[in-house]
């Protein structure tokens, strides 16, 4: 469908700008348009599907890159789980929803959904071009703190052997400390030992288990069959 000459400068000054989110105020600074003229031209753009709602009134160009517009939706926040994993390949699954870590609570927008993480597990991301993402060491370890996210315990288990030459176990090893959580370390130390990690590697996650027996993964029934070292109901 052809555009307007208006319509066309729209379009021309949110790519010149590299807005791959912007609101209506944005396009009413950037074109010097009254409240009306700005509301009745996003009316026509989105009415040609030139560009798409992708939050409350946050707009973005038809086919930009859902993973550049995820984190923009909602700040701060970062691509992590099983879409970290996927963006790695890590995991040969295509998840059709986008998994993001955020440090507050926001309701799932679009394909996007948004996992609340306390502020001190807040950290662990990087840029990689216009994506925020999880470090592949903080993917696997949101992974294993939420197995849901992730497709269960299974299948992060296959993702941490296919990532095993690409993370730094150390790396690995001091953000779960860092991240605090007593279940993530009994999880995190019984899958590296299955990945043939000997135990004296493994020493500073064992002195930080705590008491009692968390299910290896927490979607599933119990099995009671227990690993006394790492405190565990292996029910996988």
């Amino acid at each position: 469908m052809q555009l307007s000459k208006l319509e066309h400068r729209a379009v021309t000054a949110v790519e010149n700008n590299q807005l791959a989110v912007f609101t209506p105020k944005d396009i009413q600074l950037l074109l010097q348009l009254s409240l009306v003229q700005t509301y009745n031209l996003i009316k026509s753009l989105k009415k040609k599907k030139c560009i798409q709602k992708v939050g409350k009134s946050r707009f973005a160009l038809s086919g930009t890159d859902e993973l550049r517009i995820a984190t923009l939706v909602h700040f701060p926040s970062y691509i992590s789980f099983w879409s970290a994993l996927s963006y790695y390949g890590f995991t040969d699954q295509l998840p059709r929803t986008i998994f993001l870590a955020s440090s507050r609570q926001h309701h799932p927008t679009g394909s996007f959904r948004y996992v609340l993480l306390k502020p001190n597990l807040f950290f662990g991301y990087t840029a990689a071009g216009n994506i925020i993402l999880a470090e592949k060491e903080k993917a696997l370890l949101d992974s294993l703190l939420f197995p849901k996210y992730s497709g269960g315990i299974k299948e992060i288990k296959r993702c941490l052997k296919s990532a095993r030459s690409q993370i730094n176990i150390p790396k690995l090893i001091d953000y779960a400390l860092k991240m605090d959580r007593k279940v993530l370390l009994r999880r995190l130390g019984f899958l590296l030992e299955q990945e043939g990690l000997p135990k004296n590697k493994l020493a500073l996650l064992k002195r930080n288990l705590g008491q009692g027996y968390e299910k290896l993964d927490p979607s599933l029934p119990r099995k009671n069959k227990w690993n006394a070292y790492w405190l565990l109901d292996v029910n996988i």
